[in-house]
């Protein structure tokens, strides 16, 4: 029995020393944890004992009088079982710093006005040279240049220095900046104020100033840089050739191309956009310049289509680099409205063939861009690609084909676009084919408005209006079906897609029906007779349709509910019809057989829906 006391007293002292070990290392990680933590906790309520030093008491192993073991002290930072009075740290977001308090913001702005500031003096300084007769013209010229150089220089000596320091700044950035800009003011003096060189040579002389900006700016990863730089030169043009015209649009083109091959906009957006907007806008000035005078030039068109290639081929890039880039599509949508308004000032053959031109392009674009191995690219510019090709295929249309085949023009589109859609099941070509389906319906209203009226109908044109029925069918079959091919749709947008396919099929066929009377009327030289034919076929046509869905939808679970509704709805707008309409505009013996053959088919509807459903129900059970 001593024997086991003496184990049991044992084990007490073995069981305090090894608490005391355990006090002493989370009192060690405590201390470890605030310091590293130290950033993110705030405050400390000053009533509560430290939570993150206690202090280690240690146990004394005594003789236990009873089996009862007290409970042992909790290690600090334990989250299950804090002590009594221990308060936890509170922790809250750290606010944000004020701009000047963020890393390298006042060096920003102090460099950007300092170029700023530097470059309105050399160009002061320029300025009264000249007016007080400073030196020769050949000397402040290459006093221009040499201060240009010693500008650039320094940015080199800075970065240098930076960068063998293990720091960086963007003092480097606007001295580079301030000397190509000088540069530019230099290229200002020899071609517009001294004219010793022609413009053209001018703005070649631009242009290598500015491609060594952007290889400057390529080795320093500068995206400053080369916006200020792409900007200086964008924005020379015009005034050292002292007019717009294409030899502006054609230095903006060699100068968007050396931006793109610097970096091809992956991670640059801003570059993007000074290398694509102002030039943009450039070519609409030239051609509005051009146009003014009645003769717009052709190589506005060359212009155009070169910027909206490189828009294009940086957009890409850039969104197989960042799948959220944004900002590839917008400057792509404004270059290819350049593109399309240096297309619209020509005459009509050039106008509509331009136009079409671009649709396919964008077409083909959108189809190779889709998939491997250059895409598949971000959604925004698949869908700004596909909104191009619709739109510049419907201006083809409506400035290229005859006045009574526009409306044709605008469903072939749709159909080709729906057709598209089914075969590539793209959801991207799917939205551009949905927005081409609305224009087209748009469009083809003209079609059975005129047939609200026998006076209209008579001066409309019922063979297009039959072709067009014919094409406005189609575009719903192949809507509807693209619709169901094409993933990621929901289940609510398909019914209602189909819902709306059917609604617009009873439609086209009704108008289809009224365009054979009209043209069979006038045929047999009866056009009253064929219209009125055609509204009483119409209506009963409907009926045949209303039945049609009533006993389609019993032959399937799934359908009954929704061919139900279906067929009594239609069935409902037949008789109104009948009622509202071919009461009134019917007359004679048509109107009476509107009347009989709708209850008629009424009344064989309702039997054999009531037999098929029987046939439908489970025979009873027999005892």
């Amino acid at each position: 029995m001593s024997n086991q006391l003496q184990d049991v007293r044992r084990l007490e002292g073995e069981f305090a020393d090894a608490m005391n070990r355990m006090y002493a290392v989370g009192n060690g990680l405590a201390r470890m944890r605030a310091s590293l933590e130290m950033s993110d906790v705030v405050e400390t309520a000053p009533s509560a004992p430290n939570a993150l030093s206690l202090p280690v008491t240690p146990v004394t192993p005594v003789t236990p009088v009873s089996p009862a073991v007290s409970p042992p002290a909790t290690v600090p930072g334990a989250p299950s079982s804090a002590p009594p009075g221990r308060t936890e740290p509170v922790r809250t977001m750290a606010p944000m710093p004020s701009w000047w308090q963020r890393e390298g913001a006042v060096t920003r702005v102090l460099a950007v006005a300092g170029a700023v500031v530097t470059l309105v003096g050399i160009a002061m300084l320029l300025a009264l040279a000249m007016q007080q007769g400073w030196f020769v013209p050949e000397l402040r010229v290459a006093l221009g240049v040499a201060l240009a150089v010693a500008l650039v220089g320094g940015g080199h000596v800075v970065r240098g220095r930076e960068s063998s320091r293990g720091r960086s700044s963007a003092a480097p950035v606007a001295l580079a900046a301030t000397g190509y800009a000088a540069g530019y003011l230099d290229v200002i003096a020899v071609t517009t104020v001294y004219g010793w060189v022609p413009r053209v040579a001018g703005l070649t002389i631009a242009a290598a100033v500015a491609v060594t900006g952007l290889l400057l700016a390529r080795r320093w990863s500068s995206q400053l840089l080369a916006v200020l730089t792409v900007l200086g030169a964008t924005l020379l043009a015009p005034v050292v050739t002292g007019e717009l015209g294409d030899e502006v649009s054609l230095f903006t083109v060699v100068l968007s191309a050396a931006a793109l091959l610097a970096r091809g906009d992956r991670g640059w957006p801003m570059l993007a956009v000074a290398r694509t907007i102002p030039a943009t806008g450039l070519v609409l000035l030239g051609i509005a310049v051009t146009e003014g005078d009645g003769t717009p030039s052709t190589l506005a068109i060359a212009a155009a289509a070169a910027l909206t290639g490189l828009a294009l081929v940086g957009a890409v890039s850039a969104g197989r680099h960042h799948r959220g880039d944004v900002v590839g599509s917008a400057t792509l949508a404004a270059a290819t409205i350049s593109l399309l308004v240096a297309f619209g000032v020509h005459g009509e053959t050039l106008r509509t063939t331009g136009f079409a031109l671009v649709a396919v392009a964008f077409a083909v674009t959108l189809a190779v861009t889709s998939r491997s191995p250059i895409g598949p690219v971000p959604t925004p510019l698949a869908t700004t690609v596909g909104a191009i090709s619709g739109v510049s295929a419907l201006l083809a249309v409506m400035s290229g084909a005859p006045e009574r085949w526009v409306v044709t023009g605008i469903l072939l589109t749709a159909l080709g676009y729906a057709a598209a859609a089914v075969t590539t099941r793209s959801r991207v070509t799917l939205w551009v084919a949905a927005g081409t389906a609305v224009v087209a319906s748009v469009a083809y209203l003209t079609h059975p408005t005129a047939y609200v009226e026998l006076g209209q109908a008579r001066d409309h044109d019922a063979t297009s209006a039959l072709f067009d029925s014919l094409l406005a069918g189609g575009v719903a079959a192949l809507g509807a079906w693209s619709v169901d091919v094409v993933r990621g749709i929901p289940a609510h947008v398909r019914r209602v897609t189909r819902i709306a396919a059917l609604i617009a099929g009873l439609a086209t066929s009704a108008v289809a029906v009224i365009s054979v009377g009209l043209l069979v009327g006038d045929a047999l030289s009866a056009t009253s007779a064929g219209f009125l034919a055609g509204h009483a076929l119409a209506t009963v046509l409907w009926m045949l349709a209303s039945a049609w869905l009533l006993l389609h939808g019993l032959q399937a679970e799934s359908r009954r509910a929704l061919s139900l509704r279906l067929g009594l709805g239609l069935a409902a707008v037949s008789v109104a019809k009948l009622f509202l309409f071919d009461l009134a505009t019917l007359d004679g013996l048509w109107r009476v057989l509107a009347f009989i053959v709708t209850g008629l088919l009424l009344l064989a509807s309702g039997t054999a829906y009531a037999k098929a459903l029987d046939r439908t129900r489970p025979p009873a059970a027999t005892t």
